[in-house]
């Protein structure tokens, strides 16, 4: 008898509707941020300078550097928090140059280039730290605050 139940709870289970959403929720109304970074008279810099995002949103994040040298974005918290989708780079026609998967915390880019950091922001945060780590970009002014609501 224990036999036949199980089997008639599992069959259930199986031809029970999915409890997933509907679609991927990634990929659904993603949301654009660009961060520039670059130099100008005042030293180096993050625009803005205070990033925020919502949970459960997904977020295409534009990390463009209109600089004529390397910066990266540094943010470990933030990272921590957020589930990365990917991050993508194009060439100048569009075309895919790399797509990169997984836990992701630091993305260097290279001088008048960007780069494409899809999110959805998971857990919230306040006051998280973004940083350009090079050598004197962060003493010069490259810092900001990331709040994830």
């Amino acid at each position: 008898m224990k036999t036949l139940s199980l089997l008639t709870t599992s069959v259930a289970l199986m031809l029970a509707p999915s409890a997933y959403a509907d679609g991927d929720l990634s990929r659904a109304n993603v949301q654009t941020v660009v961060l520039e970074m670059g130099t100008n008279s005042d030293g180096m810099y993050f625009k803005p300078s205070h990033l925020k995002f919502k949970t459960g949103q997904a977020y295409k994040i534009v990390l463009k550097n209109v600089d004529k040298v390397k910066h990266e974005v540094e943010a470990h918290e933030f990272a921590e928090k957020v589930f990365t989708r990917k991050v993508e780079i194009e060439d100048s026609k569009g075309g895919l140059v790399a797509e990169i998967k997984g836990n992701i915390s630091e993305v260097e880019i290279g001088p008048e280039q960007e780069v494409q950091w899809f999110i959805v922001p998971v857990q919230t945060g306040k006051d998280l730290e973004m940083v350009c780590a090079l050598p004197g970009h962060k003493e010069a002014g490259m810092h900001g605050l990331i709040t994830i609501e």
